[in-house]
């Protein structure tokens, strides 16, 4: 048996609702290398009469490694989102490890977008899981001991890995399936609204928010640059479209609460060069108020009605 100080520690964050599928990954991680890799699971191993909040600080405080099981988007993942919070912050000398395992049907939750993610396919989960054994260092700068299973045969890294990604199969996902685009805009108070959508609102990006597909119809795809409705509009030759005319009418009729007629205008976009260029009539879908921003003046409602976040929906045409 393996002294304390040589044992890997992984803290596994997971929904209740996905027991299983934490077994399943415990018992994965925990069979690279028995007896020198532990893996907490909260729903088991914390008994009855413990300080659950006093105990998962505790573990935390002594893991090398979370490993978050996200499921989908659908679900709410605040307490998991604060367990990886919690373990970032006893990180003493850099950022701690985190990795998000996700179904591959979806993304990794936004708050963990600039950390490690890998969707639970086999072989990114067999590059993962050679990652962990071979060069440990890579992973974690809180295990000092050199590879964590220098011995690690290839067939054990192939079913461990096929193990995980038929348990996140099991799981199964409720990710929604969208038949249409849609763009996620995002004003600010210095946006102007007076003529129709501000070519300067911000691209929302993320599961909740434009997706990649969408951004690739406008080859914007990728990267990390914020975008902007502007850049979307150039893109694809859209800055004096008649489309994007009719767009702003509904716009600030909408703003007016009032009701507007059916889209008529169509955009093409999407790649020309592989002829895969689709024509789309854009409809503005919803628009989100949200409270005033600042300090208000005597008398003035605390209410807002400026727009923060319009929605707009790509829809296919056979045009």
């Amino acid at each position: 048996m393996s002294k304390p100080d040589e044992v890997f520690t992984v803290f596994i964050s997971h929904k209740h609702e996905d027991h299983d599928l934490a077994m399943a990954v415990k018992t994965a991680l925990d069979g690279l290398n028995p007896g020198h890799i532990d893996c907490f699971v909260s729903g088991v191993d914390i008994t009855a009469g413990m300080d659950w909040r006093r105990e998962i600080r505790t573990v935390l405080s002594r893991s090398h490694l979370l490993v978050l099981l996200f499921t989908a988007p659908s679900k709410n993942w605040d307490w998991c989102l604060y367990e990886a919070g919690l373990y970032t912050r006893f990180d003493k000398v850099g950022d701690a490890a985190v990795v998000c395992l996700f179904n591959p049907a979806d993304s990794s939750p936004s708050p963990l977008a600039d950390l490690q993610g890998v969707p639970a396919e086999r072989d990114k989960l067999r590059g993962f899981l050679e990652l962990m054994c071979l060069r440990t260092w890579e992973l974690t700068d809180q295990w000092r001991l050199g590879a964590l299973a220098p011995k690690i045969r290839a067939a054990d890294l192939d079913a461990s890995a096929e193990s995980i990604a038929s348990a996140f199969l099991r799981a199964g996902s409720t990710s929604t399936y969208y038949p249409c685009h849609r763009v996620v805009l995002s004003f600010s108070e210095r946006d102007d609204i007076t003529t129709g959508i501000p070519a300067t609102a911000r691209v929302t990006e993320g599961q909740s928010g434009t997706s990649s597909y969408t951004m690739s119809l406008f080859n914007l795809a990728g990267g990390t640059a914020a975008r902007t409705w502007g850049d979307l509009l150039a893109s694809i030759d859209g800055v004096d479209a008649a489309w994007r005319s009719e767009l702003d009418q509904h716009f600030l009729l909408a703003l007016g609460e009032r009701l507007f007629p059916a889209a008529t205008e169509v955009l093409n976009a999407g790649h020309l060069a592989r002829g895969q260029q689709r024509s789309y009539t854009p409809v503005l879908y919803s628009v989100t108020r949200g409270p005033m921003v600042g300090a208000t003046t005597e008398g003035e409602p605390l209410v807002d009605r400026r727009p923060r976040s319009a929605t707009i929906l790509l829809v296919p045409t056979l045009r």
